[in-house]
């Protein structure tokens, strides 16, 4: 089974692919494949953005780049044109080794993903816009209103949901991380994906 996995910022999404990874299956993080795009796309992304992205030592300034693009929609759209294929391209081969093992394709941009189509579900994972803020200024060290920003500018991607042919179920993350993982474990029977009693 292919399980698609997605959720807002700091709503909890990377703690639901742990706890998919405990219960065996294998997992895809799309944020780490988007970073070897951008490496095999350096050169054009430094034509298209200019060469202030770029540290000294030649590696991308990622926190430049999403600076730079999330503040002018057209030109996101001209940085997604020329990283996303290699993305895509990527995420196609890890598919294609994938077999017949459960897989989790872990991506806050699923919805945006040609290979979403190909998800049997998708867990999309919610939780309290106060603790997203409290998660965010822990772990990043944002400002609230910063996190608020980061909040907004993903709001596109849920109207995407509806082209998504298959079941969205919600996972709420509002409590422990107990409560969360009883929650995933009652999703994945509902999927026929339940954990096995010895």
């Amino acid at each position: 089974m292919i399980l698609g996995l997605t959720g807002g910022y700091c709503a909890g999404k990377n703690l639901v692919a742990r706890l998919l990874a405990e219960r065996g299956w294998a997992a895809c993080d799309v944020d780490v494949l988007g970073h070897a795009a951008l490496e095999s796309r350096l050169a054009e992304t430094a034509e298209l953005l200019g060469p202030g992205i770029l540290r000294p030592d030649g590696s991308p300034d990622r926190r430049e780049i999403g600076r730079r693009v999330f503040a002018d929609p057209a030109l996101l759209a001209r940085y997604e044109a020329v990283v996303h294929p290699a993305l895509f391209a990527l995420l196609d081969e890890i598919l294609r080794d994938a077999g017949d093992r459960d897989l989790c394709l872990n991506a806050a941009i699923l919805y945006k993903l040609p290979q979403v189509a190909r998800c049997t579900a998708v867990l999309e994972v919610r939780s309290p816009l106060l603790a997203r803020i409290r998660r965010g200024r822990a772990r990043d060290g944002l400002p609230p209103g910063a996190i608020l920003d980061r909040i907004r500018r993903q709001r596109p991607l849920w109207g995407r949901r509806r082209e998504y042919p298959g079941p969205v179920l919600v996972l709420r993350n509002s409590g422990s991380e107990a409560l969360l993982a009883r929650r995933l474990d009652a999703a994945l029977e509902r999927l026929g994906r339940g954990r096995p009693t010895s």
